[in-house]
């Protein structure tokens, strides 16, 4: 398995070069049992934001799609060991989709296009069209003959424009033959049903890959779970490890100070065999609860299970077993009813424990106030109300009393710079042990603590991506699906377009969707049809636009607003 810091760096720069988050994760997720694969992606990634040449580009482009094949070709072969296929077909699927993602939604192609932009200034968009006019393919439905025909083309600026949307064409060509077709069988083979959609069948096939192999180690340390917390998929990753572990691994990611921990799974069942590495590794343990529905946003669960302090290592499983069976105590049976939520299932955490000097919380109103709150000892004498706190109230990044501090760091202080580095009200809790502040718990605030008023600037513009230049105004209408009919004359409203959704974009005197960027189809289209196109502006803009009669679109500036409520 991958490194966590080595994972880290390769999300880090992942994150920054690719624009589309899910392409993104897809990669990720491919990495975590393959070191070597990571290093290719990073390599290519290298290459690609070099200053290479558009043949150069092509060729790179095409060794992509090799590789995507051969995998393909391979998994086709197998016929006796299945995880084998699986993997050889997950293998392809990556492959295509960071060639996808480079092509189509990352900062080297948005670079190629702010580059002409910047070259051709107020033309760009008219020479941009004249390209796209060329290499026609509203419909789909006949392959364009790229060719040699680019020769006429001088700039290799403008011949790396069609290099991108001729890879945009063969993505799509390639995906909608057999090739889908094939792994779509696959997928449902592993999973056993056949009732999601090729995204979510997608999605489900890796996550259930990655749990499966980390449910079998038993016990996951921290740097596996920083590892995962780090995927895009929270909310499956807490169902494994559940949510006090998960903000263990937020705060390591982060490279904040935490105890050792490691974690049995949900559905995990140990032995005493399973726990002999932690014999001589330290003299006391907390074994802690880590519910697949604690410490989350809506319901913290705060106090509901049961976890035991001051462990010796020959009492550990019995501990881990009450502490796995606290699911059943009747305050956890009230909490669920009151809010009406689901039995939760228990992961339980197995972390280094020593008694501190002193123990405290942390509860954050914003990012620049919050209450601090402590008692000699451990955190049990606050938690259980058995000690008064010492208190400090934050306000404005500053407490005008005599702050608690360990060697000469104000732990308020630090309190707000660990917030800001996870860009969330926090609820932590912490101690100061040897001399040292120590992490020992985070979670998101579910209720702050007193009320914050804030106030935020309105601004009429809704600004997205300048896809297709020109100003209209006119009705609006949004439509979910391409069955749908828009009136000639209309500005369309939609989430994201592909193919299907021509005979529309064709009636309408201009686009706005919530997703895309410069390289998706209804920029494309609406860019070979003439119609202004603004791309990338969210869901949440389309629902205020519906509030109104009318919108203005400016696809030169990249802006959009309602007319007339």
């Amino acid at each position: 398995m991958i490194s966590f810091l080595k994972f880290k760096n390769y999300k880090k720069i992942i994150e920054r070069v690719l624009t589309k988050k899910s392409f993104g994760g897809r990669l990720l997720m491919e990495a975590i049992d393959d070191e070597s694969f990571a290093d290719e992606v990073l390599n290519y990634i290298r290459l690609l934001s070099s200053s290479i040449s558009s043949k150069e580009m092509d060729s790179i482009f095409n060794e992509i799609r090799k590789k995507t094949v051969k995998n393909y070709e391979k998994a086709k072969t197998i016929t006796d060991e299945f995880n084998k296929k699986l993997s050889s077909c997950l293998r392809s699927l990556a492959y295509f989709y960071f060639l996808e993602s480079i092509d189509e939604y990352s900062v080297i192609s948005d670079g190629i296009v702010e580059k002409i932009r910047e070259k051709y200034q107020n033309n760009y968009l008219d020479i941009i069209a004249q390209i796209d006019k060329k290499y026609l393919s509203i419909d789909m439905k006949n392959k364009v003959n790229y060719g040699n025909d680019n020769k006429e083309i001088e700039d290799d600026l403008l011949k790396k424009y069609v290099v991108l949307k001729k890879w945009q064409d063969e993505q799509h060509y390639f995906f909608e033959g057999e090739y889908w077709n094939f792994i779509e069988q696959v997928h449902i083979e592993y999973l056993k049903t056949n009732n999601l959609s090729p995204f979510q069948l997608e999605q489900e096939v890796l996550k259930k890959r990655l749990f499966d192999k980390l449910r079998k180690r038993k016990l996951l340390d921290i740097e596996i779970c920083s590892i995962i917390s780090e995927l895009y998929i929270k909310e499956d990753v807490v169902k494994l490890i559940g949510g006090k572990m998960y903000g263990l691994a937020v705060l390591n990611s982060k490279n904040i100070p935490i105890p050792y921990s490691v974690v049995v799974p949900t559905f995990t069942e140990i032995m005493q065999n399973d726990l002999t590495f932690l014999k001589q590794k330290y003299e006391y343990y907390s074994i802690r609860s880590s519910a697949d529905i604690e410490d989350g946003k809506k319901n913290s669960f705060a106090g509901m299970f049961d976890s035991v302090l001051n462990v010796e290592y020959k009492k550990i499983l019995e501990q881990i077993e009450y502490v796995k069976n606290s699911v059943n105590n009747e305050r956890v049976k009230e909490y669920i009813k009151l809010n009406n939520l689901e039995k939760p299932n228990m992961a339980v955490i197995i972390q280094a424990f020593k008694e501190p000097q002193y123990a405290g919380v942390w509860i954050g109103n914003s990012l620049e106030t919050g209450v601090l709150e402590w008692v000699h000892g451990n955190g049990e004498k606050l938690v259980s109300g058995t000690d008064t706190p010492y208190n400090e109230f934050w306000e404005k990044s500053a407490f005008s009393g005599d702050a608690i501090k360990v060697k000469g760091v104000t732990i308020g202080e630090k309190m707000l710079e660990y917030q800001k580095l996870i860009k969330c009200n926090s609820d932590f809790e912490w101690m100061i042990l040897d001399g040292e502040l120590i992490m020992l718990q985070f979670r998101p605030v579910t209720q702050n603590i007193y009320r914050i008023e804030t106030k935020k600037r309105e601004d009429e513009w809704i600004y997205g991506i300048s896809a297709s230049s020109g100003i209209v105004s006119g009705e609006a209408k949004y439509l979910e699906s391409p069955d749908e009919s828009l009136e000639k004359g209309q500005i369309l409203l939609a989430n994201i377009t592909g193919t299907s959704w021509v005979p529309n974009i064709m009636k309408a005197k201009g686009a706005v969707t919530a997703r895309g960027g410069f390289l998706c189809h209804t920029a494309i289209i609406c860019r070979e049809l003439g119609i202004p196109c603004v791309t990338g502006i969210g869901m949440s803009a389309i629902e205020k636009l519906l509030q109104y009669k009318e919108i203005e679109l400016d696809g030169s500036i990249g802006r959009v607003k309602g007319k007339n409520k």
